[in-house]
């Protein structure tokens, strides 16, 4: 039986960074605007802390231009991004089954209509997750889409064995400390990290055994073979990447320009099957691996690397530290 709707007491307006147009960062504007109220099978969450992505930044600018299909070609006037939400369950609506009011949640909100820069928001209760305990808010905000690209490109697709060497292309960012610190939970000693050179103290400091710096060494050429490669770039011809792998190893990227994504879309196929070695793109599976993720933040396996929270008023800057390509580790918005 469902539990009994719990009263909505939350304020009718609320603050929230509203895109106008696609572009620069001048695009968005902090306003005040209606509290969104809950449906069936929705929870309403007070936003505490909410990650930004490389995705939220693609929305932003509206480049590549495919994430137009999502947004409209124009722009979405009146949209409120942010996926990579933690917060705390102030309202339930009929038919929520799994939390109730009071509940530590987080999630990745990319196919439920984002919406994490605000101080609301009102979602399916299956975009969440119980935050574990000990865990902040700001570290939650940092792990939902991070950690399941991490998971999905290391067991998914490569299939990681302790044995297997490794090397993750744009390692510095929120995505590479985690792939450090699983793959050493799995046993793996040789995981090289690749970025550039003020950030090798960094990698080193969060796992990497070695690191490159790419503006030095192109990986595809420096003559070592892997038997993973996690890409969060794409930055070389997909025609190189075999080289870079050993004899049955697996390169997965987790993002890249639009016309590196369809270059390996166009031949990823055939350089497998000549190569022997699998070159591919992994589609993300939203929160699939988030309860996992949960369980190893909770026994100290993961621990997200924060680089800067800035307040809610401030979100245009962090997105002006993230396009710089500065930051080190994760960027969080703090809500509340």
């Amino acid at each position: 039986m469902s539990p009994e709707p719990m009263p909505d007491t939350q304020p009718a307006t609320m603050r929230a960074i509203v895109q106008t147009a696609y572009g620069k960062t001048g695009n968005l504007e902090l306003r005040t605007v209606p509290r969104p109220t809950v449906g069936d099978g929705e929870v309403l969450v007070r936003v505490h802390a909410t990650g930004f992505n490389d995705a939220d930044w693609s929305l932003i600018r509206g480049k590549p231009f495919f994430v137009r299909l999502f947004g409209g070609v124009r722009g979405h006037r009146g949209r409120i991004l942010g996926a990579d939400v933690a917060g705390e369950v102030v309202a339930v609506g009929p038919g929520v089954t799994r939390f109730s009011r009071g509940d530590r949640v987080f999630g990745d909100l990319s196919e439920h209509g984002n919406g994490g820069f605000a101080e609301y928001l009102s979602t399916s209760e299956q975009a969440f997750t119980r935050i574990p305990d000990g865990l902040s808010y700001v570290d939650a905000a940092a792990l939902p889409h991070a950690g399941n690209l991490a998971m999905q490109s290391l067991f998914d697709i490569g299939q990681l064995k302790p044995e297997h060497r490794l090397l993750v292309n744009g390692a510095g960012g929120g995505v590479g400390p985690l792939i450090a610190q699983l793959a050493t939970h799995h046993g793996v000693r040789d995981i090289v990290g690749v970025d550039n050179a003020d950030k090798q103290d960094f990698l080193r400091e969060v796992g990497f055994a070695r690191t490159l710096d790419y503006r030095a060494v192109d990986f595809t050429r420096s003559g070592e073979q892997f038997d993973v490669i996690v890409d969060t770039r794409l930055t070389r011809s997909p025609f190189s990447l075999p080289r870079a792998l050993a004899p049955g190893g697996v390169y997965a990227t987790v993002g890249a320009t639009t016309s590196s994504l369809l270059g390996l879309a166009l031949w990823g196929r055939l350089i497998s099957r000549r190569s022997g070695k699998q070159v591919r793109m992994l589609w993300l599976k939203y929160n699939k691996s988030t309860p996992e993720v949960a369980e190893l933040a909770a026994s100290g396996v993961l621990k997200p690397l924060i680089d800067t929270v800035y307040p809610l008023a401030d979100t245009a800057l962090a997105m002006a530290r993230f396009d710089a390509s500065e930051h080190r580790g994760k960027i969080v918005i703090g809500v509340v």
